[in-house]
C-alpha cells in the first residue's frame, strides 16, 4: 500500500475467529443494488454455496476487488461470496463507513481480507486514491440510487448513477494496466413492460425501453461500460438483476415479497400490494453471480439478465405458507396478495449468463423463501426487525 495517498476513513477490520459456513444451493425494475439505511435492516444473512469453488481461488491468490455500494443488499452478499470462496482481498466502498454497519453485515464472516473505505462516486479523484492505494485489481460497480430516489433527487441521482459511472471508469484509465476486470450493476428497468414483448420469454437482447429515468440511466451506464472496454480491451460485464428478494431487501414496491416474510417471523398480517408474475432472484444467488462475473474467465464485452424464477404473487405466497409451517411459524400465518398489476418485464430469458458463468447457483424458490424465512426469525429473535 502507498502511504503517501491519503485515504479517508478507512477501517482495517480484526481477523474473526468464525468462518462462513457455506450452506446448499439446490438450484435464483428495481432491484436493490444501491445501499439501504435502515438500522433495523442493516443486517445481511450469510448463506455460501456448500461448494466451494476450487478453480476460482486458484484464480484470485493475488486479486484484490473493490465493491462499490458494497453495504448494499447485492453488495454485502457478493462480498460475502467472494470471502467464502476465493483467496481475494475485497475493499468495500460506500459513502457512510462505520464499524456498527461493518459488524452487522459482516459479524459471521472472516474478515481477515476485508477492508471498509469512505468513497463517493461524485469524485474522481478519490476514486483514483483508492484504486491505487489498494492496487485494485477487478471492480464491481454497485453504488447507485434506486428508483425512488432517483424521481424524487433526479439532479442527485443523474450524478451518482451517471456521472459517477464515468468518474469511476474515468479513475480506472488514469490506473493503467493494473485494473483487470469491470462489472457494472445495470437492471432490467432498461426493458420496457412486459406488454411490450410478444411470446413467451422475452430475449435478453430485446430492445431497451425505459419507463423511468432510472431505467435510463442504467442503460446509459451500460453504454459507458461498453465504450470503456472499446477503449482499454479490459474484459466488462454488465448484469441486469431482477426482482430481489430475501435478507437485505428492503425499499421499495417490489420488496413487499421480502417483507411478507418478515411479517410471518414477526407473526403478523401482511398483505403484497400486486399479484402480477415477476421474474424472482434471490439475493445469495445475485452475489455469488457479480462476483464470479468478476473472477471467473471472460473476455470481451457482454450484458446479461440473471437466473430467476418467473411466478405470480399466489405462488410467493403459497411457498411461503408451507416455508412458515415448517419453521413453525405458520400457526398465524397471514399473508395475502393483493389485486394491483404492475407493469414490470418478467419472463426474461437468462440461460446466456449461466453458459458464460456455469458455476452460479440458482437456488430452488422453495428453499431460498424457507432460508429467507428462517434468517429473519433468527432477526426477530435478536430485535433486529
Amino acid at each position: 500500500m502507498n502511504n503517501s495517498v491519503w485515504l479517508p476513513l478507512i477501517f482495517e477490520l480484526p481477523h474473526s475467529s468464525k468462518s462462513a459456513s457455506p450452506n446448499h444451493r439446490a438450484g435464483p425494475a428495481e432491484g436493490g443494488a444501491g445501499e439501504q439505511r435502515s438500522l433495523k435492516t442493516d443486517l445481511h444473512v450469510n448463506i455460501m454455496p456448500r461448494r466451494i469453488i476450487q478453480k476460482v481461488t486458484a484464480l484470485t491468490d493475488s486479486n484484490r476487488i473493490l465493491v462499490t455500494g458494497g453495504y448494499g443488499c447485492i453488495g454485502v452478499q457478493t462480498v460475502k461470496w467472494i470471502l467464502a470462496n476465493t483467496s481475494a482481498t475485497v475493499v468495500v466502498g460506500s459513502r457512510d463507513v462505520t464499524q456498527r454497519r461493518t459488524d452487522r453485515f459482516f459479524h459471521d464472516d472472516d474478515t481477515a481480507r476485508l477492508k471498509c473505505v469512505s468513497l463517493d462516486v461524485r469524485k474522481q479523484r478519490q476514486l483514483e486514491e483508492v484504486l491505487t492505494a489498494n492496487e485494485i485489481t477487478h471492480v464491481i460497480h454497485l453504488a447507485a440510487f434506486q428508483t425512488p430516489d432517483c424521481n424524487e433527487h433526479r439532479d442527485m441521482g443523474l450524478q451518482i448513477n451517471v456521472a459517477g459511472t464515468q468518474n469511476l471508469i474515468e479513475a480506472m484509465k488514469a490506473c493503467g494496466p493494473l485494473v483487470q476486470r469491470f462489472v457494472f450493476a445495470s437492471s432490467i428497468a432498461v426493458y420496457g413492460p412486459r406488454s411490450s414483448y410478444p411470446g413467451n420469454r422475452v430475449s435478453m437482447l430485446a430492445e431497451p425501453a425505459p419507463v423511468n429515468v432510472y431505467g435510463a440511466w442504467k442503460l446509459a451506464g451500460e453504454h459507458i461500460s461498453r465504450l470503456f472496454c472499446d477503449e482499454t480491451s479490459i474484459p466488462t460485464v454488465s448484469l441486469r438483476p431482477g426482482v430481489l428478494f430475501g435478507p437485505g431487501r428492503d425499499a421499495g414496491l417490489t420488496s413487499t415479497p421480502t417483507t411478507a416474510m418478515k411479517y410471518v417471523a414477526l407473526g403478523q398480517p401482511y398483505e403484497i400490494p400486486f399479484c402480477s408474475r415477476q421474474d424472482y432472484l434471490y439475493a445469495p444467488d445475485v452475489g455469488a453471480a457479480f462476483a464470479l462475473a468478476a473472477v471467473a474467465p471472460y473476455d470481451g464485452y457482454g450484458v446479461f439478465t440473471l437466473p430467476s424464477h418467473t411466478v405470480d404473487t399466489a405462488e410467493i405466497v403459497a411457498t411461503l405458507r408451507q416455508a412458515a409451517s415448517e419453521t413453525e411459524l405458520g400457526e398465524n400465518f397471514g399473508i395475502t396478495a393483493g389485486t394491483e398489476e404492475v407493469p414490470f418485464i418478467c419472463d426474461l430469458e437468462y440461460e446466456p449468463f449461466l453458459q458464460a458463468f456455469p458455476d452460479t447457483p440458482h437456488t430452488q424458490l422453495a428453499a431460498a423463501i424457507q432460508e429467507s424465512l428462517e434468517e429473519f426469525k433468527i432477526q426477530h429473535e435478536r430485535g433486529w426487525l
